[in-house]
């Protein structure tokens, strides 16, 4: 096994990748044209007049043929579902407490395994391979009434055609973003002649009719939650997901789900849920498949086609999908016009490679600076595909999700609308004609491109801007003449900025970490005149750590302090932030860097390292830069803020989640009046509840969970107003300084 550097659709990044892997990665590949797939006609000599006429049912008539073979009737077989039944309707007949009855238990007995088979009635998948051809036929004449092109790199799918001729299965780990995703990804696969994955979808989907085709094209159903009165102990659930899984992957299927579990609602990468792919390892490690390829997938649109969610930030409730909503969904999206849709298909990697390099890691990684990587406690209500899962394996199968999600969101291409509402929201919300506009465009373009991001547009900037302002709308854009130019303007007002920082949050989180370190910059005291380089490091640490759930600021394998270390260098190289250094002292910072890598380095060298004092470049330029960077991150400052604040409304009492995330918007909704806080984004839920998550698991706020229903209190130990006040402090000490 090697440690080998790719650069691949984009994607940049350290693989562990065995050496009879590398063949999969073709340095050709990354210079082939891309293709929308839309206008993919079949050769035409030799098709013959129907096949020249039909072309899109000559296509899908010519695929490859594939059998998926159903497991079902095997799962309830199993001795791990057997079991779990078994032992189900003992707990069950102990806890009613009553004589040993033979018949009372016979009948407790009989109605779990009646519920098993629902169970897997309802998560069942039929996949059919003339049901995907049928489709793909519907879809080519559905997809252009809505999407200019759908775009895939050609190299991208050779590989994914190299990697499915190892016999071994392919698990497609997309980001999600819209419904479309899975139909889209199962579409561009059948049509390279890649067999169709199973898709794990939310049970919300199982509606009527709707439900049924999404089944016959490769979704099984899994619940989103933890069962409202069995909760962890639901055995039967777990062994039957468990065991179909298992069968699946033997009888040599495919498999897809969305590592985020629901749709992103911020349009940044969500923070993995752990629960399907601790199946896929535990299926590893307990010897069902000998291997797997991961294989991460970017998608993005320029319109979402799902709409926007809007009201859920502001809110109010998601409503469950229903027969008649997605009729009325499907009729307004064919209607109307969401521009481009592309998917990158990353490098596919080895299962057994990365769980190897992943269990080696930590322990070569320096004890003394261990503390500075980030961890996160996985979801309460994610669900572990096994009754029994060790600390060593969570660890493990975080680590594995977090990479896929950093690799993915460094992977995914920037769309023309996302650039302009970047631009316009952290840049020009005030306004900017629409030359300034187009340099700013290019500078950023220009940017994106020296950090390897791909880039999903081309052509004239001011082009590219007007179109652009057509595809989000006037609601979120507005152009008006004034003299003799053009004034490009957001619509940076409640609730429409809420939709406009969605487009705008895949590019804040390429900015993340410049963002933070800008904000450290000018929380370091005295940073007009020198810095402290421990100083700096420490507060743009803490920012990471109080933004752990908004973001990946790096793979699990890399140690936070060296990538912050690194960032700053490349920032203050790029953006000249500090007075330059003199060679000597170049020379002496870079033994000083290295020294750090080296095992044997003493302590006088780090703390010579640490006392390194950098003075600040006080000229215009500096300053705007400065200002800039640290205003990406301004609204979830303002956010985080506010709920820290908030938090004083617990103290003594408790409140239900809904009840006290209302108080907080409401409390936002005054400040943003009285002008204490600046950005109207800021309102919204999902920041906020990342925060609570933060507070929880700095050990502040405690919440029971009852079914759907969670209660927030303050743990004893903060239980009043001066250990709240704390809390407030640390997190807003962050929005004290401005450069004026």
């Amino acid at each position: 096994m090697v440690r080998d550097f790719i650069n691949y659709g984009g994607q940049v990044g350290y693989y562990y990748i065995s050496k009879d892997e590398r063949p999969l990665v073709k340095t050709v590949t990354e210079h082939l044209s891309l293709i929308n797939i839309l206008r993919y006609k079949p050769p035409h000599s030799g098709s013959g007049f129907l096949g020249r006429t039909f072309s899109h049912l000559h296509q899908v008539s010519q695929l490859k043929r594939y059998r998926y073979p159903q497991v079902s009737s095997f799962v309830l077989k199993d001795d791990r579902v057997i079991k779990a039944i078994e032992k189900t309707a003992i707990r069950q007949f102990q806890e009613m407490d009553t004589d040993n009855d033979d018949e009372v238990y016979m009948k407790i007995l009989k109605a779990t395994e009646k519920r098993a088979q629902k169970i897997l009635f309802d998560m069942r998948s039929t996949l059919s391979d003339f049901l995907l051809r049928f489709t793909s036929w519907i879809l080519y004449k559905l997809l252009p009434c809505f999407l200019g092109s759908v775009v895939v790199h050609p190299g991208q799918v050779e590989v994914l055609q190299e990697a499915s001729k190892t016999n071994l299965p392919l698990i497609f780990l997309p980001l999600h973003r819209s419904h479309l995703d899975y139909i889209l990804i199962s579409f561009i696969l059948l049509n390279n002649n890649i067999r169709s994955p199973l898709v794990a979808a939310g049970d919300n989907l199982r509606i009527p009719f709707f439900g049924s085709l999404l089944r016959g094209l490769g979704a099984f159903y899994i619940r989103r939650r933890l069962h409202p009165t069995m909760g962890p102990k639901d055995h039967v659930y777990k062994s039957i997901l468990h065991t179909y899984m298992n069968l699946c992957l033997k009888a040599g299927h495919n498999i897809e789900f969305f590592l985020e579990g629901g749709r992103t609602r911020t349009g940044k990468p969500c923070m993995p849920k752990y629960g399907i792919l601790s199946v896929i390892v535990d299926s590893f490690l307990d010897g069902t498949i000998e291997d797997a390829l991961l294989v991460p997938v970017s998608v993005n649109y320029e319109k979402l086609v799902d709409g926007n969610f809007i009201k859920e930030q502001l809110g109010q409730p998601k409503k469950m999908e229903t027969f008649g909503q997605t009729l009325k969904g499907i009729w307004n999206v064919l209607n109307s016009n969401y521009g481009m849709m592309r998917i990158d298909f990353n490098q596919p990697f080895s299962l057994k490679d990365i769980i190897s390099s992943i269990n080696s890691s930590p322990r070569s990684m320096p004890v003394s600076i261990q503390h500075r990587t980030l961890k996160s406690n996985p979801s309460t209500n994610s669900l572990y595909g096994t009754d029994v899962v060790s600390e060593d394996q969570k660890i493990l199968v975080e680590n594995i999700s977090k990479h896929v999600i950093y690799d993915c969101s460094q992977a995914t291409t920037v769309m023309s609308t996302n650039i302009l509402a970047f631009l316009l929201l952290n840049k020009y919300r005030k306004g900017v004609n629409l030359q300034e506009l187009a340099e700013a465009l290019d500078e950023l373009k220009r940017e994106l491109l020296g950090s390897r991001r791909n880039i999903g547009f081309q052509g004239d900037s001011v082009d590219v801007i007007n179109y652009a302002i057509d595809i989000l709308g006037p609601g979120l854009v507005g152009r008006e003449k004034q003299k003799s130019e053009t004034v490009i303007k957001p619509v940076s007002i409640l609730p429409n900025v809420i939709e406009l920082s969605y487009y705008s949050n895949t590019v804040v989180a390429h900015f993340a970490l410049d963002s933070v370190l800008a904000i450290a910059i000018n929380v370091t005291e005295q940073y007009r005149n020198m810095l402290a380089h421990e100083d700096l490091i420490n507060n743009a640490s803490s920012l990471c750590d109080i933004f752990q759930y908004e973001f990946l600021f790096c793979k699990p394998c890399q140690v936070l302090e060296q990538v912050l270390i690194s960032s700053l260098d490349n920032l203050v190289a790029r953006k000249e932030l500090f007075e330059a250094e003199n060679d000597s002292e170049l020379v002496m910072k870079s033994k000083r860097i290295a020294s750090r890598f080296d095992d044997d380095d003493d302590d006088d060298a780090n703390y010579r390292y640490f006392q390194k004092q950098y003075k600040m470049n006080v000229n215009q330029e500096s300053v705007d830069t400065l200002t800039f960077l640290s205003n990406i991150l301004k609204p979830l400052l303002e956010t985080y803020s506010v709920t820290a604040f908030m938090l004083d409304k617990l103290v003594q009492t408790q409140l239900l989640e809904n009840e006290f995330i209302d108080l907080i918007l409401d409390e936002m909704k005054n400040q943003l009046f009285r002008g204490t806080i600046e950005y109207d984004e800021s309102i919204a839920v999902d920041p906020i509840k990342n925060a609570l998550k933060l507070f929880q698991k700095w050990g502040v706020v405690e919440c029971h969970n009852e079914g759907k229903t969670r209660l927030y209190y303050l743990k004893e130990s903060h239980d009043d107003t001066e250990s709240v006040q704390e809390i407030y402090n640390r997190v807003n000490r962050f929005r004290l300084f401005n450069f004026k």
